[in-house]
Order: C-alpha cells, then structure tokens, then sequence
C-alpha cells in the first residue's frame, strides 16, 4: 500500500527493515534484493540479486528473515558467507523464520554460519537444491596417532547439540519438505527438533564429522534416498572409537519414522538410535528399510533402549556389528544382509522378544549372539530365529544367558561350531534346521534337544562325534530330505 494504493509487482521498503515483494497483475517481475548488513526482513515472493554476500551474524539474528508466512526467498546463483575462516568459532545464521507458516527456501550457497538455514515453528516449509556445506564444526583434539576423549559427541542433551550447528535445523515445526541439500565438510548436515510428518529426500550430507541427519523427538517423518557417507569421527591408525558419530540419529521418542534407501557408509555408525536411559527416552515403531551402512568403523545398525523397530531388506557388511540392539526388545530384523562382520553379525545383548529371520550372513566371527552379560533386571529371552543363513563363521549362533529361545529353518554351513548354547537354553526349541558343514561342532551345550533337525552327515551315528554335550539329535533327519 502507496498512499492508498497497492503497487504491484515490485518491491516495497517498509518500516522495520522488511522487504515486501507483491506479486500479481501483469506488471513486471519484482526486482531482487541486496542485501547488505543482517537482520534483513522479507515477506512475499522475494528473490535475492545473484552474487556473493559477505555478511557476518555476531548477534545470531539471521542475515535474511522470513517475516511472515507464505514467504518464499529465492537463492540462485547467491552465495552467502559470513567471512569467518575458523569453523569452531562460526556463529549466526544464514536464513532464518520464527513462528510462521509455509517458507519456502530455494537454491543458492550459504557458508561460515553456526546454522545455515534454522526454521523454528510454523508448518508447511520447504527447502530445496540449497548448499549449505561448511556450517560450524568442532576442532577435533585427536590425530591419526593419537585418541582424545574430548572429541565424544553429546547424543542426550538438546541444549548441547544445539551448541553444535549444522546446515540445516528445523525445530518444532510439521509438514516440512527438504530436498536436494547439500550439507559437507562440517560437523552435522541436517537436524530436527520435535518435527513431525517431514519429508527429507535425495539430500547429500555426507563428509561430516559427527551426524548426516539427526532427529530429536521427531515423529511419522520420511527419510529417504539420502547420502550420508563418511560421517565420522575418532579413528586413527591405532585407534577406533567413533565418539558417537553416525550418518544417521535418532533420539528421544522419535517415533514411527521410515528410513529407506538411504546411503549410510563409511561412517562411526550408519543408523544409530538411541534411547539411553534415564537421559533419552525410547524411540519406537520406526521401519528402517533397504538403506546401507556397509563400512561402518563400528555397527553397521544400533538400536538400544526401545522397542517394536522393523529392519528389513538392508545391507549391514564389512562393520564391527551388522546389528548391535542392546536392551531392546519386539524388533524385527528380517531379509538383510550382513557379510565380514569383524564381531558379530547380529548381537543383542539383555534383549527380549526379538525376531531374526531371513538374513544372510556370511564371513566373519560370529553370526547371531544373544547374552545377558550383567545381572539386570532385563533378561535375555523369547528370541524366535528363522530362515536365517549362516556361513563361514567361527561360531553361527551363540546363546548365552537366553532363555526361550526358538531356532526354526537356519541354514549352518561351513562354520566352525554351529549352535553354541549353555544351560540357561536347555529349554531351546531347536527344530528343522539344517546343520550342513561345522568343521568343529554342528551343535554344543550341556543339555538340548535337538531332534528333528537336518544334518549333514550320513547317518545319526557319524552326527554324534561333531554334537558335544547332552544333546538329543533323534528323531534324525539326512540334509538331503531336506534338499541339500
């Protein structure tokens, strides 16, 4: 509004600092927008000149604010930069919203900020082709020789992670598109804070230092076909440790998520979910689905603390752990595949009601192992596995301290011991597998039935010598009735 009337199709100074584009008529496209110090205020359809801006945000205002809902700033062929060279100390923030509605978000670089672009509040917002790689980033204390435990990542308090940065961090916020982000070369790419029913897709937030994605009670979101290899930290020559580093994070009731397609490789963990207690609570009933985490310096997929999560159809190779699910319990982990685990492929410790069924896994130490090291009040029991293959291991499935233990149609060939159990999984049920190839052991405990499986050897005779302890192997089946 001009002295009563409204200009259409250009752009307006207003008190406050705000810049209002009005679209509309046939008038001319609005002109772009310089901008020149922080704290600049824009609402409407607001294109930003093409060029370089160096702009420094000591105050943490924002360089450009989006003022008001149904704001949308167009970044192409812009590059915005603090001018600060010491990544430890960035602060401020490239873009930023508070308690508004529908922003959308659209190109351009913006580099040398605590955060990139931080949306807090409001719904609808969308973020899209933007790069905003070299966000704020810890100086890491250890070197290739030498470890320093200052380096740990703090995954339980909100207050410090904020502290952190990243590109990319939307808080309290639904209904939140962000697509095609470039986030490299910092300490965390993209984060959520309580936002629910997101839609995180084709971003490439690989090459940090502590997490490509992170979510904090973040709920019903949809990650898929992410980048997020080599987010790592603490490894060194003579050293591994991963100070909680993951290309992926979820913590604190962050629930019902699906996690597919994801690259996760390389990196201290690849899928990380935490709910340790008492700082973080559980985070449950996510479908973690066709994402790989191969290379990964320590486990492939972790899970601890939470229940009723679905891992189905992932790659898990060549990790410390395909799968470490410590103190979790009702998961599914079906039909992955989890080749050179350099400890185990799947290990859950004080586990309860978990099902195992349909993974390959081949090479390495051992294949599943279920302990209850301590003496907690969470047992380890009521595992069902199924259908699983399990080769060219040391030991294919260890039960140690589980009870209720039901093993149904594995597949054991070419392990050393095949069935390792101790007296707490006398009450196993151990019926239809097939024990094909044990160099050592096809089975080994000091009391187990184990009648009606598949073996491969000639006769119940010639199976004896290679079961060590009181088992029962009658009735006895040949591996050939059973098509091998």
């Amino acid at each position: 509004m001009l002295n009563g009337r409204v200009v259409e199709g250009s752009l307006l100074a207003l008190a406050g600092g705000v810049v209002l584009a009005v679209a509309g008529g046939s008038a001319a496209p609005p002109a772009c927008v310089r901008p020149s110090r922080p704290g600049l205020q824009v609402q409407g359809q607001v294109r930003i000149c093409p060029g370089r801006y160096w702009i420094a945000d000591r105050a943490e205002r924002g360089v450009i604010i989006a003022a008001s809902s149904n704001t949308s700033i167009d970044l192409t062929g812009v590059t915005l930069q603090s001018g600060d060279s010491l990544a430890s100390g960035f602060v401020g923030i490239g873009i930023v919203s508070s308690g508004v509605n529908n922003v959308s978000i659209t190109g351009g670089t913006i580099r040398g900020y605590r955060y990139g672009i931080r949306l807090e509040g409001g719904r609808g917002h969308r973020i899209r082709d933007a790069d905003v790689s070299g966000s704020r980033a810890q100086r890491l204390l250890s070197t290739p020789q030498l470890y320093n435990e200052g380096d740990w990542l703090d995954i339980f308090r909100p207050d410090t992670f904020e502290q952190y940065g990243g590109g990319v961090y939307v808080r309290n916020a639904d209904d939140v598109a962000i697509t095609g982000v470039a986030a490299h070369g910092a300490q965390n790419g993209i984060g959520l804070f309580a936002v629910r029913r997101s839609y995180l897709a084709d971003n490439d937030v690989s090459g940090n230092s502590g997490w490509g994605i992170h979510l904090w009670r973040s709920s019903h979101n949809s990650i898929i076909r992410n980048r997020a290899d080599s987010v790592v930290r603490c490894e060194g020559a003579t050293y591994g440790r991963g100070c909680d580093s993951a290309a992926l994070l979820l913590r604190d009731q962050s629930d019902s998520n699906t996690i597919a397609d994801n690259v996760l490789t390389h990196s201290g963990d690849g899928f990380f979910l935490s709910g340790q207690r008492p700082l973080v609570r559980p985070s449950v009933g996510n479908l973690v689905l066709r994402n790989d985490a191969t290379g990964a310096w320590h486990n492939a997929f972790e899970s601890t603390f939470s229940r009723g999560n679905v891992f189905i159809d992932n790659h898990a190779d060549s990790a410390s752990f395909g799968f470490w699910l410590g103190y979790s319990s009702g998961n599914l982990v079906r039909g992955n595949t989890i080749l050179g685990s350099r400890t185990a492929g799947i290990a859950i410790e004080h586990g309860s009601d978990n099902t195992l069924a349909g993974n390959v896994i081949i090479g390495g130490k051992t294949g599943i192992w279920l302990f209850a090291p301590g003496d907690s009040a969470e047992p380890s029991r009521g595992y069902h596995l199924n259908d699983n293959v399990l080769s060219r291991l040391e030991r294919g499935v260890i039960l140690e301290r589980t009870t209720q233990a039901r093993l149904r149609g594995n597949l054991f060939d070419g392990v050393g011991d095949g069935l390792v159990a101790d007296a707490a999984a006398a009450d196993a049920e151990v019926v239809g597998n097939i024990f094909l190839r044990a160099s050592q052991s096809f089975v080994q405990a000091p009391s187990l039935r184990a009648g009606g499986n598949y073996w491969g050897a000639v006769s119940a005779d010639s199976t004896l010598p290679r079961v060590r302890g009181r088992v029962s192997i009658t009735p006895w089946w040949p591996a050939s009735a059973a098509g091998y």
